[in-house]
């Protein structure tokens, strides 16, 4: 029973260093939003961000109101618009978020492709 215990330790272990290698290549989340803004939404990613900036300080803004208010009305008013401006934030970010893994998935079918593509020239290759 050891044995069948180790063997599939050693193959999860394997399967992790083979994990660890690939997201190494990939760079993690800064090099995938470097791949999303050089690719064709890379301007949409830009605003996006832009917008998510500009949101962000306004969520300051609004909390920052909400914490002064003198009346309990104006809290509600800001406590509105910060939960508000918090949604739109998520929103933001999610997009953000998916626009980046669509960028790293495209890039990896992309390479995908070209190894085949590749190995089906160098058999083609010998062939001959």
């Amino acid at each position: 029973m050891n044995s069948i215990d180790e063997r599939i330790k050693k193959a999860l272990e394997d399967e992790n260093l083979e994990l660890d290698e690939i997201i190494g290549e990939q760079g993690g989340a800064p090099k995938m939003l470097q791949n999303a803004l050089k690719g064709n939404m890379g301007m949409a990613v830009r605003i996006v961000l832009v917008l998510a900036g500009i949101v962000f300080v306004g969520l300051i803004y609004d909390v920052w109101r909400f914490w002064t208010a003198a009346t309990v009305e104006d809290q509600i008013f800001w406590g509105v618009w910060a939960v508000l401006s918090g949604i739109i934030l998520i929103g933001l970010e999610l997009w953000t978020w998916m626009e980046m893994n669509r960028a790293s998935s495209v890039r990896a079918i992309t390479r995908v492709e070209l190894a085949i593509r590749d190995k089906n020239a160098t058999l083609s290759e010998g062939t001959d």
